[in-house]
């Protein structure tokens, strides 16, 4: 989702924001410029309508009836973090949570995971979820980044290359020779102006990262090897 800014072509003065199915119309105080301030002998010119906006906006030059812009608002990260004791040794807590097609089974809320066969550090990602009276779905691509800095018993973490920004990290720490603790850290990227929004659904985040582990440690259970 975005906000989009339309600037009116008939009333340069008039600020139409668009948020989903909402609209909302704002009216700039801009006061036309005076001619004693700026004679058509001097060297200054009266701000043009792309200069009052720039650099916020951008001009979408496909659309001939209206000019529309876009804020390019800024970005900010906004997190969940769970731990929980898994009865399994680490090595084998890692080894399960590395195969990454297996992750919807104790993900709900992610329906597919598909590494890319000639790619394997890359994959897709799928997540559906009912929340709030709607059906969400978001897509994305995902690097795995053990081959760069790989942690074997230790972390597991990747970044979004595409889609859905976000990225997240587990971490593996042995508690005895056959327990130990997994700590969830999942991170999502929002624009400024819906991070009102995005805090009402860290709750709902937090509490799905903590069903996942705890069906995740009846999984690691059930498949205990050595």
């Amino acid at each position: 989702m975005s906000a989009t800014a339309i600037l009116s072509v008939t009333n340069p003065n008039a600020v139409v924001f668009g948020f989903g199915n909402r609209t909302f119309c704002c009216r700039s105080n801009f006061a036309k410029p005076s001619s004693r301030l700026f004679p058509s002998s001097s060297p200054m010119k009266p701000l043009t309508l792309d200069s009052r906006f720039s650099p916020l906006i951008s001009t979408n030059r496909s659309l001939k009836s209206s000019v529309f812009r876009r804020f390019n608002t800024l970005m900010e990260w906004q997190e969940c973090k769970v731990k929980m004791k898994v009865e399994v040794p680490v090595s084998v807590a890692y080894g399960l949570y590395s195969e990454r097609e297996s992750i919807p089974k104790w993900m709900t809320f992610i329906s597919s995971v598909k590494v890319l066969k000639d790619k394997p550090d890359l994959s897709r990602w799928t997540l559906k979820y009912k929340a709030f009276g709607q059906n969400l779905e978001y897509a994305w691509l995902a690097k795995n980044l053990q081959a760069i800095s790989p942690l074997p018993n230790q972390k597991i973490h990747w970044i979004s290359l595409e889609g859905l920004p976000n990225k997240g990290t587990v971490r593996f720490f042995p508690l005895g020779p056959s327990s130990c603790e997994v700590e969830l850290t999942f991170a999502y990227e929002v624009p400024l102006l819906l991070i009102p929004f995005a805090a009402a659904l860290q709750p709902l985040m937090q509490g799905l990262i903590k069903n996942s582990l705890a069906q995740f440690a009846e999984i690691a259970k059930s498949t205990k090897t050595t």
